[in-house]
């Protein structure tokens, strides 16, 4: 998967409005006579989670926006530990890179209920942020419960805008926008993207999103990273490429001409976007001079009536993108 940011995005999805639903618990196991009793946990262990069982290629374990829901699951430790009652657990919200997270969880706690060692909760997160970790620990600890360790999830990106869509989406054949406005002149984003796949793809469902620019991506500041997801298969070939669009406004890409701009990439589904797209060798072929599939079509590449820079993004696999 890739992305960028007036580089160029991968795929994704969020879904539902978040709330303090309990959507799952194990159910504790009968302990028989004479064997030894549920012992007590020492720590907590979570993980953050979306459902992304329709969506192909580099897929994030979370794919989802700012204010829409996601699964925690949060486990006692050692396997198979219970608390004695149910037992309130505080969430709280940090970066990976260290910086201050600005947004907060909803719910702000959740219960474990008695009795059951691992459960799923539905959380979501107010602000889009980069590199978001959850934090589960006993909000009220006396006595041994005081002795139960926090647990924190592995980090992932809350996004500003996910659009999933069907491979049978008509608008793909004539660009699918992502963002205000579709990603048409009259948008108010200051990077965004249009997706033209005229062969679709083969996987059910593909992902377009739009995630915050954060100095650790390595784009430019102000910039945002467009994300897109699916499995291609092989419908695309560099002399029949995929194409993204990505339009940097006049605000951000003022004033030069569009080959003095590059698209920055990466087809992980998380990290730096540590990869310059070059140019392409010829008009409408998804070839560089290195013989890479992905590639800036600069003569295809223009400034519209709105002033705002357009660049053609030639692929032939799903990545996230930036300028």
């Amino acid at each position: 998967m890739a992305r960028l940011a007036a580089i160029v995005p991968t795929r994704l999805l969020r879904i539902v409005l978040a709330c303090a639903v309990l959507i799952g618990v194990a159910i504790a196991a009968t302990i028989p006579v004479g064997a030894a009793p549920t012992p007590g946990p020492t720590g907590i262990s979570a993980a953050a989670s979306t459902d992304n069982s329709t969506l192909g290629g580099a897929v994030p374990a979370v794919l989802v926006a700012a204010g829409s829901s996601f699964t925690l699951t949060v486990t006692l430790t050692p396997a198979g530990a219970t608390f004695n009652t149910d037992t309130k657990l505080s969430l709280t919200a940090s970066l990976a890179s260290g910086a201050h997270a600005g947004g907060s969880f909803s719910p702000a706690s959740i219960v474990m209920p008695g009795g059951v060692s691992s459960a799923q909760f539905s959380v979501s997160y107010s602000a889009v942020e980069n590199g978001v970790q959850v934090t589960v620990s006993v909000a009220k600890a006396n006595g041994k419960i005081s002795q139960v360790t926090p647990g924190t999830t592995a980090s992932f990106d809350v996004l500003k805008t996910v659009e999933i869509f069907p491979a049978t989406e008509p608008s793909l054949g004539t660009g699918l926008g992502v963002g205000d406005a579709a990603c048409t002149s009259d948008t108010t984003e200051s990077e965004c993207g249009v997706l033209v796949l005229p062969n679709g793809f083969s996987s059910q469902h593909g992902a377009l999103s739009l995630g915050a620019c954060t100095s650790d991506l390595g784009c430019t500041a102000g910039s945002q990273v467009v994300q897109f997801i699916a499995d291609l298969g092989s419908a695309y070939s560099p002399t029949n490429p995929a194409t993204l669009i990505i339009r940097c406004s006049k605000e951000l890409c003022r004033g030069k001409g569009v080959s003095s701009y590059t698209l920055k990439v990466s087809f992980s589904a998380s990290g730096p976007l540590d990869v310059v797209s070059a140019p392409c060798v010829s008009k409408g072929v998804a070839l560089d001079a290195a013989g890479n599939t992905f590639c800036t079509d600069y003569v295809q590449s223009h400034r519209d009536n709105a002033g705002d820079a357009l660049l053609v993004l030639l692929f032939v696999h799903d990545f996230r993108g930036s300028t």
